[in-house]
């Protein structure tokens, strides 16, 4: 069932007398209107006893209907100690008398076009389908509200009562990317009233790709009972799922109550750390070279290191003994780490405008591109690190009460740099100047960026202090998937989901063909803001004559050149 949504109070008001009084009234209403293009005199000559029988019913449906609204608005506004306004009771009374779902509201106006067609074609079957239609509908939604009054209050004191619990969990609950989790709920001693059944439904995090939809029918009431889902996909993030919401649905599907909102969870899914690969020194003015380059001297017969072979290293110092006996080739390196350790404060610039920070289509698009820009930034750390430098992290939160988060890469701390990375999010609060201005003395910077707008207020270059490493973004918006003519017509005829799913209804399908038009337009948008917007930044940063590598991707290895 779809929430109510925002609008004008008259909206609102149009709204709860539709759940009401127009869903009893309607069918006379249209009736009344069809006899103006239709010879109804056959049937008008029993219109007073048709409105004295439909009377004896409805009358009190709509009364008891109305009763209780009355006193679940009442109970819901006895818990807060101000006092509401005239648009939050109008809000809530909408909230608490929207109980049709997409299949409830189908059925009624599929009952309306029966009475206009047995009207117009004097044809009295229709007639016939129109009342078992429309009377099985109020039944159904006038049980649907009292049920919500009566059940639905005490649920949850009634599973406290009874020692029953929905309980939900993701096994592993700390997973690296790529990595497979499925989604467990438990359900122990949950109460469920004959007719109907528990349904627990939330759209997890877009990213994830999945949703959690679980039913629970009468045959297991007070039995305990686990159900398991996969996730579709586990991008990097620290995922904080809320409550999920936990509603009675009668078996034809026609009403939704919803009852509680329980079953929280939790979800960390940790970048995933790959080799780092130097293809040549950066081109600079000045003597140094940049903290990135490894420091060179001639080789001599000093003891020589090992490890394993990378793109781009020299094959004639390739081990070919070693390498052998091990199964994969490994290259002899000189001992080239400096005598005193060097100082680097590496910086991961997340700087997004708020324009282009919000909204799910941004996060589908520009999430994927934000897991590269984390994983080299954390490969690029452990790298430093165990080359021998002293590495320290920084990173921009979002929060103006502390705007950067800092971490010192020392032995032991890589399982915090992970969880660090899980959390790194677009943000629009702190730009890279910013996180970068507590430069300690003697301390280099390197800036991880996959910058497309325009830069910062930048100081004066400072050659051998400040390296960039860039990463193309235009690289990493994933294309839209093409969809020939015959997949669209098919798509038209067939339904996607299972037969009786509340998604193959047309309204549903229209909401997934707008979300997917929206997707399709944030990510051309993108598309061409990165394609011009990364070329002129990367121009501009190589402008100001620091060493500068550019990213690129071969297979699993991250290439600086």
């Amino acid at each position: 069932m779809i929430p109510p949504r925002a609008g004008s109070a008259a909206l609102v008001v149009a709204r709860v007398l539709f759940h009401t009084t127009l869903l009893a009234t309607l069918p006379f209403i249209v009736g009344g209107l069809a006899g103006f293009f239709a010879d109804v005199s056959q049937v008008s000559e029993t219109l007073p006893r048709l409105i004295e029988r439909a009377s004896v019913v409805l009358l009190p449906l709509q009364l008891v209907q109305a009763v209780c609204v009355f006193v679940k608005v009442r109970r819901e506004f006895s818990l807060t100690d101000t006092t509401p306004s005239a648009r939050t009771v109008l809000e809530s009374i909408l909230r608490h008398t929207q109980v049709m779902t997409d299949k409830g509201l189908g059925l009624f106006f599929g009952a309306l076009i029966a009475v206009v067609l047995s009207l117009a074609l004097k044809f009295a079957e229709l007639g016939i389908i129109a009342v078992l239609g429309l009377s099985t509908l109020y039944v159904v939604v006038t049980s649907g509200v009292i049920l919500s009054t009566v059940v639905a209050q005490r649920f949850e004191e009634r599973l406290a009562a009874r020692g029953g619990v929905i309980g939900r969990e993701f096994v592993p609950v700390v997973v690296q990317s790529g990595e497979s989790v499925e989604e467990l709920f438990h359900f122990e001693r949950v109460p469920v009233p004959w007719g109907f059944v528990v349904e627990v439904f939330q759209r997890l995090p877009a990213r994830l790709a999945s949703e959690s939809r679980h039913v629970v029918g009468a045959a297991v009431s007070m039995r305990r009972v686990t159900l398991s889902r996969p996730l579709h996909r586990t991008p990097r993030g620290d995922y904080r799922i809320p409550p999920a919401s936990v509603a009675f649905t009668d078996l034809f599907g026609l009403t939704h109550v919803a009852i509680a909102q329980s079953a929280e969870g939790r979800l960390r899914v940790l970048p995933r750390m790959h080799p780092v690969a130097l293809t040549a020194a950066p081109r600079t003015l000045a003597m140094q070279e940049g903290v990135l380059a490894v420091l060179r001297r001639a080789p001599t017969e000093d003891w020589f290191r090992i490890r394993e072979y990378l793109p781009g290293d020299d094959t004639r110092r390739i081990h070919w003994k070693l390498s052998v006996k091990l199964g994969h080739l490994q290259v002899r390196q000189p001992e080239t780490v400096p005598v005193v350790r060097r100082r680097v404060r590496l910086v991961l610039d997340t700087y997004l405008p708020s324009a282009y920070a919000e909204g799910e289509e941004v996060d589908l698009v520009l999430g994927d591109a934000l897991d590269r820009l984390v994983e080299l930034w954390s490969s690029l750390a452990r790298s430093l690190a165990e080359r021998g430098e002293s590495v320290q992290l920084a990173v921009a939160t979002g929060d103006t009460a502390k705007p950067t988060e800092t971490l010192e890469l020392t032995r032991g701390a890589q399982p915090r740099m992970l969880e660090l990375g899980s959390r790194v999010q677009w943000q629009s609060a702190t730009d890279l100047d910013q996180v970068g201005d507590a430069l300690e003395q003697g301390q280099s910077m390197v800036v991880v960026t996959a910058r497309f707008l325009p830069l910062p207020p930048l100081p004066a270059p400072a050659a051998g202090v400040v390296t960039w490493v860039f990463m193309p973004l235009a690289d990493e918006i994933p294309t839209a998937l093409p969809r020939r003519a015959s997949e669209k017509v098919l798509a038209f005829f067939t339904q996607p989901f299972a037969p009786g799913a509340e998604e193959n209804a047309l309204f549903a399908s229209v909401q997934r063909g707008n979300a997917r038009r929206r997707l399709e337009t944030v990510r051309a948008h993108t598309a061409h803001l990165t394609a011009h917007g990364s070329a002129a930044a990367e121009a501009t940063l190589r402008a100001r004559k620091e060493p500068f590598y550019r990213v690129f991707r071969r297979g699993v290895t991250y290439l600086l050149e």
